[in-house]
């Protein structure tokens, strides 16, 4: 193939259809006509693009996009179609300008050409040859692809994607997981439940094909927790909302008791919403014998509402019901393990089987359901189950801790945050424990491969970013800046760091210790690929206050200048975000050894040229400045900026209408982005991950890429 992607290949080939070969016999008419499907075939390196002369000679014109897909093309083609039956000797030759053809292939900026002239005599003979060729081509392995990554690795990465917004980068990872086999169908979507939710996507979650079946699969209590508010968000929440008890009773006995029911379980789940726990409260009014889920209500009147007045009276079971066995509280913690898939729910089991005599416990193995889960539990006894990131550090140095991602993936949602964020102990004991695994190789390494779950964990704080744990945050951004995750590109959540430690105030000496982290995390030579990621730190710098002004000018100058040896090759969005930043600074990109006019062209501007494009973001200033960006490199495109902070008619006509819109996921109400999504139907919505313009342009750039 070549062109920049497959759209540009494709319009590529439809120009080349145009030309004819009358001139040739009808078999090699027919054989030429397969051979102009190399432009958009994606497994061959280049494209063969046969040419008539005016003289009705046949000539072929070979291109390749780079100089690595000519070393693989080259030898083939020659092996296949070389002296013997063409004139090609597989060294490169330019292509003389004029030609039609020839200017339509050169429009993808090939790194190598060559030109293999065919005698008549030979000429099917060669053409069959070169068929022949891409079928082999296509059938061979790529020796250069990267070597397969671990399935908890995709996961950490959708983690990551998912703490910053990354809605598209986060549904490339599903659908990889899917197009490879890595997890079963049941868990591919738990994956998409745990997306759609992070964008409050509800009505998507409810509409999931065999949702009933989800509501009934043993799962985790925090898809539990996104399944009950999908149901509360969808059906409820407008009814509740107005007050009206009668119409909220009716929805729920008709659409979400059914599906809810069977998820009702205690202990509730950790990560349980308000719409979760009014789910129960609707549940506890329907059902007066339900006394568990009354008692468990108690100490949740301020997410009730007003379902909290006409709940029963919650009767403490004390002196009602004899104080439970050991036998009978393993027996219980057997079923919890069996219905829910959590890790506390087996270390809970783990500790009511301890308390077991020898014959009590053969008791449960000679009897079912017990003698299937404790087969679980006794692969996992000997392990030790973590039950908070502190215990989660400290398993890391164990060589046979070999699920130590997977129990990160959960404990993320189980382990409390709360409590402990709040409590100077807790927090001196985690974050002397993330200095202890760092002495460790193998702890090191667990612990950068979990650093997007941990930030996750971090986000359920409600009162995220506070004071008390800036020594939590700048560990892990130390870990990002310094660990083993730096190498694979887990960039995105170390932005939340950033912006949590900006925002919780750091004394001189902890604002340059995080500046030395972002300048670690950057390095020396960054390539293109991070720009945005730095201009988005850089974003967050100066929004925020600063403890020393000279050090934060010295950085954002130092940023800046790393960026101005690849100017050049930055993208026509990249530039206008790096020049309003520039601008912003008081710099000129003459200030920083960068010549007018330099860069090279892109289609970019040309792709926006005339589109209407419609923001969202209640950071207004940075809408401006993606604004002003945009219609600096195009002209004719159309931007309006929007921050209404619930459904209006200005906002809904630019959600109908506009061709692009993008919506600062950080940055934005509830009520506006569900207005906004559910009139856009399935006309282009871009998530721009940060606050920032160069979020915004970002996002833009992703989508057109």
């Amino acid at each position: 193939m070549i062109g920049a992607d497959i759209e540009t290949a494709r319009a590529m080939a439809r120009d080349l259809s145009t030309f004819e070969f009358s001139a040739l016999e009808p078999a090699a008419a027919e054989l030429c006509t397969k051979l102009i499907e190399t432009v958009i075939d994606p497994s061959f390196p280049g494209a063969i693009i046969p040419n008539v002369d005016a003289t009705g000679d046949l000539r072929l014109i070979l291109a390749a996009p780079t100089m690595t897909a000519w070393r693989r093309l080259s030898p083939v083609l020659r092996a296949f179609a070389g002296p013997t039956l063409t004139s090609f000797d597989g060294l490169l030759e330019p292509l003389s300008h004029g030609d039609p053809v020839v200017e339509i292939v050169m429009h993808s900026q090939p790194a190598a050409t060559g030109v293999m002239r065919l005698p008549t005599k030979n000429r099917l003979s060669a053409l069959r040859a070169l068929l022949q060729a891409r079928d082999m081509l296509g059938r061979a392995p790529n020796l250069q692809r990267a070597a397969p990554e671990p399935t908890s690795w995709l996961l950490a990465r959708f983690q990551d994607y998912l703490n910053v917004g990354r809605r598209d980068a986060a549904t490339d990872i599903v659908a990889r997981i899917k197009s490879e086999l890595r997890l079963d169908a049941l868990n591919l979507k738990f994956l998409e439940v745990q997306l759609l939710a992070t964008f409050s996507d509800w009505t998507g979650i409810v509409g999931l094909p065999g949702f009933a079946n989800l509501c009934l699969a043993r799962r985790s209590p925090a898809i539990t927790a996104l399944l009950l508010e999908a149901l509360y968000r969808v059906h409820l929440a407008d009814p509740f909302d107005a007050g009206d008890a009668s119409e909220t009773r009716t929805l729920y006995e008709a659409a979400v008791r059914p599906f809810a029911q069977p998820m009702l379980s205690l202990p509730a789940p950790m990560t349980l919403k308000e719409g979760g726990w009014r789910i129960y409260g609707l549940e506890s009014w329907i059902a007066p014998s339900r006394t568990d889920i009354a008692l468990a209500l108690v100490d949740r009147q301020d997410v009730l509402g007003w379902i909290s007045h006409r709940l029963p009276a919650a009767v403490p079971a004390a002196g009602l019901a004899p104080e439970p066995t050991p036998l009978d509280s393993a027996r219980g913690a057997l079923v919890q393990v069996d219905a829910v898939e959590s890790v506390d729910a087996v270390a809970a089991a783990l500790a009511a089987l301890a308390k077991l005599t020898s014959e009590e416990l053969a008791r449960l193995r000679g009897a079912e359901p017990f003698r299937s889960t404790l087969q679980v539990t006794d692969q996992l006894a000997e392990i030790d189950l973590p039950t908070s990131w502190t215990e989660w550090l400290a398993k890391t140095v164990d060589p046979s801790f070999t699920t130590a991602l997977d129990i990160a993936r959960k404990g993320k949602d189980e382990w409390t945050i709360e409590a402990g964020a709040g409590d100077p102990v807790a927090v001196q004991a985690l974050a002397s424990a993330l200095d202890h695994a760092q002495s460790n190789a193998l702890a090191t390494e667990r612990t950068g491969q979990a650093l997007p779950f941990l930030v996750a964990w971090l986000q359920r704080d409600p009162d995220f970013p506070r004071s008390a744990m800036t020594p939590i945050y700048a560990s892990l951004l130390t870990l990002f800046a310094l660990g083993p995750a730096r190498g694979r590109g887990t960039y995105e959540s170390s932005q939340i760091l950033v912006s949590a430690l900006l925002t919780a105030g750091l004394d001189v000496k902890a604002y340059k210790a995080l500046i030395a982290d972002i300048e670690e995390l950057a390095g020396d030579g960054f390539g293109v690929d991070m720009v945005y990621w730095v201009l988005e730190i850089t974003e967050e710098f100066m929004r925020a206050s600063a403890p020393d002004v000279d050090a934060r000018e010295s950085f954002l100058h130092g940023v800046l200048a790393h960026i101005a040896p690849i100017y050049a090759r930055l993208t026509s969005l990249q530039r206008a975000a790096m020049g309003r930043l520039a601008h912003e600074l008081g710099w000129t990109p003459q200030s920083l050894g960068i010549s007018a006019g330099i860069g090279e062209p892109d289609d970019f501007s040309s792709r926006i040229q005339g589109l209407r494009i419609a923001i969202y973001s209640l950071t207004e200033a940075a809408s401006r400045q993606a604004k002003a960006a945009i219609e600096e490199i195009a002209p004719t495109a159309i931007v309006d900026c929007n921050a209404d902070h619930g459904g209006t008619a200005r906002l809904r006509a630019l959600a109908e209408n506009a061709d692009l819109f993008v919506m600062t996921w950080l940055s934005a109400k509830h009520a506006a982005t569900d207005f906004i999504r559910e009139h856009r139907a399935n006309r282009p919505l871009l998530y721009a991950q940060g606050r920032g313009f160069s979020s915004i342009l970002r996002a833009i750039e992703d989508y057109l890429s």
